[in-house]
């Protein structure tokens, strides 16, 4: 079953909504977002456009981050891939998020993936579950850990809030 995505837009007497999967809104929104920016007073080729349209896909993000030699555990995978996807506004995830991320990754899916993210979730509290079964979140632990294990400044390394998950960004 696929999840679907909607995003809503109304500003003054216009307004418009994209409703698919969450790559096709994903995709829509970035051809929508230079009429957005216009109708709210921001500039076309702001940060925010050009950000939106530079989201990089899960593998090239993940190379970016673990590098190419480096290997993950499968857990480990699952706190990277659910980081990547809090770092582009998803905070919820679930089981079949994970699937598609191993799957862009190139790699097999485990297959005890509803067993690890249990583990993950009850003997590491590193993820929690939310009100919908079946959903799940990162709370700041697993937070701190994908990003320790990707080498992304944590508040505990930096003394500070750390950046954005994305290369090359500042607090």
């Amino acid at each position: 079953m696929s999840q679907r995505t909607t995003f809503r837009f109304a500003a003054g007497e216009i307004s418009f909504e994209l409703s698919g999967s969450e790559d096709f809104v994903r995709r829509q929104l970035a051809n929508f977002l230079p009429f957005v920016e216009r109708v709210v007073g921001k500039p076309t080729g702001s940060p925010v456009a050009r950000e939106a349209r530079a989201v990089p896909d899960l593998a090239t993000w993940l190379e970016s981050h673990a590098g190419g030699g480096s290997t993950l555990s499968r857990q480990d995978s699952i706190l990277a891939f659910a980081l990547w996807m809090r770092s582009f506004k998803k905070y919820i995830f679930t089981s079949e998020d994970i699937r598609r991320g191993f799957e862009e990754i190139g790699q097999p899916e485990p297959k005890s993936l509803l067993q690890i993210l249990g583990t993950l979730k009850r003997d590491h509290n590193l993820i929690l579950g939310t009100e919908r079964r079946g959903e799940y979140m990162l709370n700041t632990s697993g937070v701190e850990r994908a990003r320790r294990i990707l080498g992304i400044p944590t508040r505990e390394t930096s003394g500070a809030s750390a950046a954005l998950e994305r290369p090359g960004t500042r607090p």
